[in-house]
């Protein structure tokens, strides 16, 4: 099976930033870290390229 060559554009933008009220730090890290693992779940990205790497055939024999 052929390994793929990939390019992969990653949207980052509009740049977004958080207040996070909290009565403490362990919680601003909780909040903090949920906040980062959702704009990491929707971040839109699109593959501008795909390629299969070619192999010669004599490495499979």
């Amino acid at each position: 099976m052929p390994d793929y060559d990939v390019k992969v554009k990653f949207h980052l933008f509009p740049y977004r930033k958080f207040k996070i009220s909290a009565k403490d730090e362990k919680e601003a890290r909780e909040i903090a870290n949920d906040q980062a693992q959702h704009v990491i779940d929707t971040l839109d990205f699109s593959i501008t390229d795909i390629k299969a790497k070619r192999y010669l055939m004599d490495k499979f024999l």
